[in-house]
């Protein structure tokens, strides 16, 4: 809970293909015989198969040829790999864009980001055909903004087959931490059938160095505090999808997504806080909860163009927490949580698409939700009900919402992708009988991707979007909850939604070397932030709407080669940030520059590349986010991947962060906001995987679920 999330960029990167001959003698021939046999006595021909290709306004990745000798063996590491994306820890995101989602197969997942961030890490890369970048994505695909699409292997070229693949990972970090996954598919003449199931277990550590120097009734103060926690956890995953091929090349889909928490896995905290020449306390807490998710999904898929989709998703999301506090003069203080939350949602999409004469295309579709969802809390000190952190909500919201566009190739040269959205979106919430509206109002969205070929080696690609973001239904609860004695996270039953505006320009020269400048405006952002109060010795964290958060930047990617052994990646990025906004009786606004470098390579240790090393770092300086000051960030990690057994086996081992430089120290000091902390997070460990395929084992395409409103976030 005590993060601090800040926003960063990364580059961008294109494929390449080259061919090129060379004869020293015109009077010499190439003969091929009736044996299909090439003789090329003084002719070579060297070849690089496009990682990239740009369709439609998308820049489609070719994963295979990407990956091969890289040490990534999921589907997540796959995405960080992508020249066009930053990957920090769980954090994904693609330059220029202010938020960024991770769609499956063409759609939106109502999985939280922590759940779908899991599922990726559980799913092989071998499974992973093609990843789209769409920094406008069209509303077809149920989202808007940027996009990272991931489409899953759909081979139906062998039938009657059983394949499958088995994986054993093992993590060391502070604790050692192993999981498992196992997948079979069968795919018939007119069906298929897949089924998967994984199991992971989560054991880490996190460690927080805080100091803090508040006034309180015009007194300062100076607090010094050590914080810990060891968390665990144990996730099943299992997924069933089936699929008929129907006349006319038409596609019925059925699929079932459950995922499993343990409720008895029991994570451990505590803190030591000095408040220097007053007294001593040290905190104990223990926090357990488990929860689960059900999702059931039906879809049709025409071959004109023509897909509609109705899918159900039940959530249920448990947590207890015992903290204890005890004091110097051997007073303890008792704080006990319960938080229980529960969501029924439903949604229904229908999309189409017609073709005219002269290549236009025209788009259009509707969409409808429906959530109901109940919040509850129950908070006691010592042994004594508190009002702050009790209640019972019941929030309903309904969304509905059409959009129309159109595409247009002119010429070879020139392509137009453009649509415009408008959405009704409402959400109420009951508390004892007594209703208040949310938010209620309707919203217009528009979007343009735009491509033009200046010289047959030049493109230019410009790309215009806007978005909302929703609050989870938990941050506009009146929740308390606390950390220790004297940090706690309080919700805001005043968040509003956040809107975004983006811009990007782009100019890729042959097809390899990248130039970009981009804007994001985002009135209201959401961001968390921390205040120590005047009134009483306590810091709490907040998440507000901010009144400017605004981004400029440019980028610059330069991939080069050294002779038949080196592949490497050079991305360049500066940026202009100014952020504007008031936090209780804090007003404040403050502008940065800031720039990030990133440097990849890859060596093949071998002529058969089936052994390979890859050695890769970043550095960022200096960034602020909201009232925070976040000082340099650097990370360094290598890896070893080593191919055998006619490709069946793979080993890779990985070290990640290796001099522990991802790990944030961020300060505070405005307007009497003073404080510094220095977070240790589990970031340095080393991974290794083991993963044997069989029968060209190839995952089915499938939708996945959307929850990225759920949990109490404790």
């Amino acid at each position: 809970m005590k993060s601090v999330c800040y926003y960063l960029c990364a580059g961008l990167f294109f494929g390449q293909m080259s061919v090129s001959a060379q004869s020293t003698d015109k009077d010499e021939h190439i003969l091929v015989n009736d044996s299909m046999t090439i003789d090329l006595p003084a002719v070579f021909v060297k070849g690089e198969r496009p990682l990239v290709k740009v369709s439609g306004g998308k820049l489609q990745y070719d994963i295979p040829n990407l990956v091969r000798n890289k040490p990534v063996d999921n589907a997540f590491d796959v995405i960080g790999e992508l020249p066009g994306i930053r990957k920090e820890g769980d954090n994904i995101t693609i330059i220029g864009a202010p938020a960024t989602t991770i769609l499956l197969n063409g759609r939106k997942s109502s999985m939280t980001v922590e759940q779908l961030v899991e599922l990726l890490k559980s799913t092989s890369s071998s499974k992973v055909r093609r990843i789209d970048v769409m920094y406008s994505a069209p509303p077809r695909y149920g989202v808007r903004g940027g996009a990272i699409d991931v489409v899953m292997e759909n081979d139906k070229n062998f039938r009657d087959i059983l394949k499958g693949e088995v994986s054993l990972t093992g993590t060391q970090g502070h604790f050692f931490s192993p999981s498992g996954r196992v997948g079979l598919s069968y795919v018939g003449k007119s069906y298929s059938a897949d089924v998967s199931y994984s199991a992971s277990y989560g054991h880490g550590r996190q460690e927080e160095e805080m100091t803090a120097q508040p006034a309180v009734d015009g007194k300062s103060y100076d607090i010094r505090q050590q914080d810990w926690n060891n968390y665990s956890d144990l996730s099943h995953n299992i997924r069933g999808a089936f699929d008929f091929d129907l006349r006319n090349e038409d596609k019925l889909s059925f699929s079932y997504t459950g995922r499993f928490y343990n409720p008895n896995m029991i994570s451990r905290r505590g803190a030591l806080t000095d408040f220097v020449g007053i007294q001593k306390v040290e905190t104990g807490l223990e926090l357990k909860g488990g929860s689960d998710l059900h999702n059931a999904r039906i879809g049709y898929a025409g071959h004109n163009g023509f897909d509609a989709g109705l899918d159900y998703t039940f959530y249920k999301n448990d947590d207890i927490q015992y903290l204890d506090n005890t004091f110097e003069k051997e007073d303890v203080q008792t704080i006990e949580t319960f938080s229980r939350q529960q969501v029924h949602r439903g949604n229904f999409y229908i999309n189409d698409s017609r073709k005219f004469e002269k290549e236009w295309v025209l788009d259009y579709g509707a969409d409808a939700s429906l959530s109901d969802t109940r919040n509850e809390s129950d908070l006691s000190i010592d042994d004594t009900e508190a009002a702050e952190g009790t209640f019972r909500l019941r929030q309903k919201d309904y969304s509905l919402g059409g959009f129309v566009g159109f595409s247009k190739q002119f010429g070879e040269n020139i392509s137009l992708k453009a649509s415009f959205s408008l959405q009704y979106y409402k959400a109420s919430v009951d508390s004892a009988g007594k209703k208040k509206i949310l938010w209620e109002q309707v919203s217009p969205f528009p979007q343009l991707t735009f491509t033009y070929k200046v010289i047959p080696t030049g493109m230019f690609v410009l790309s215009i979007s806007s978005d909302k973001s929703y609050p989870s239904y938990w941050m506009t609860t009146p929740n308390t909850y606390y950390m220790n004695v004297y940090s706690s996270v309080i919700g805001n039953p005043d968040l509003k939604p956040q809107l975004s505006y983006s811009f990007q320009l782009n100019y890729i020269l042959k097809s390899k070397y990248v130039f970009g400048l981009f804007a994001n405006i985002l009135p209201d952002k959401i961001q968390q932030m921390t205040y120590q109060r005047h009134d009483e010795l306590r810091a709490v964290f907040q998440t507000i709407n901010m009144d400017i958060y605004n981004m400029y930047g440019m980028v610059a990617v330069l991939p080069f080669k050294v002779g038949g052994f080196m592949s490497s990646r050079l991305t360049l990025m500066g940026c202009a940030i100014h952020n504007k906004g008031t936090l209780y009786d804090i007003s404040f606004e403050r502008k940065k520059l800031f720039g990030r470098a990133e440097l990849t390579n890859t060596f093949f240790l071998t002529a058969k590349r089936d052994f390979s090393l890859e050695l890769s770092g970043y550095c960022i300086s200096p960034v602020i986010q909201g009232l925070y000051d976040i000082e340099r960030i650097h990370n360094v990690s290598a890896g070893l991947v080593w191919t055998f057994a006619k490709d069946k086996m793979r080993l890779t081992v990985r070290g990640n962060d290796l001099f522990e430089g991802s790990s944030p120290v961020t300060r505070v000091d405005e307007q009497g906001q003073r404080s510094r902390m220095k977070l240790w997070q589990d970031t340095r460990n080393v991974t290794v995987v083991f993963r044997y395929s069989f029968g060209g084992y190839k995952e089915k395409e499938r939708k996945e679920v959307d929850a990225s409103r759920f949990g109490t976030g404790i």
